[in-house]
């Protein structure tokens, strides 16, 4: 088994991935949508598969890329709320097939939940400074607890 300071740095390693495709979704948000909907997926199922070896995150990358390229904008309230439920639900479906599969059943409904009413909340209403602040964190909550459940490849 490796020591803590060896695993301490593999989550410095996650929460640098988590950073890096955090940022890629909020710029995405602003002029390159294909940051949001391609890159973004795309490095934090390709870290998955290189640090866990698990094929899973291979096929989880495609489904990320539908789910990330969904709409969510509406002209009423109901309509925004509405769809960002559907936008959240899909996405935390898709951010969490491989917990999914290994039956972690508890991370991939508090993934699901997390994330349906971050996308409610922070994506109708705004209660935060502004929207990269917004977009950020959506980003962070889309990207962090599935990078952070990704095991090591022994």
């Amino acid at each position: 088994m490796p020591n803590e300071k060896k695993i301490q740095l593999r989550v410095f390693l996650k929460l640098l991935v988590i950073c890096i495709c955090a940022g890629l979704y909020a710029w995405g948000g602003m002029e390159f949508k294909w940051l949001r909907r391609f890159v973004a997926p795309a490095v934090a199922c390709l870290f998955a598969f290189a640090y866990s070896r698990n094929w899973r995150y291979l096929i989880q990358m495609p489904v990320m890329f539908l789910t990330m390229s969904m709409g969510y904008g509406g002209d009423t309230l109901g309509e925004k709320i509405a769809r960002r439920a559907v936008f959240g639900c899909a996405n935390g479906i898709s951010t969490s097939i491989v917990n999914g599969i290994k039956k972690n059943w508890l991370v991939v409904s508090f993934q699901m939940s997390l994330l349906i009413a971050a996308y409610i909340v922070f994506g109708v209403w705004n209660p935060l400074p502004n929207a990269r602040v917004e977009e950020t964190l959506l980003g962070l909550f889309c990207y962090a607890i599935p990078i952070m459940s990704v095991r090591y490849y022994k």
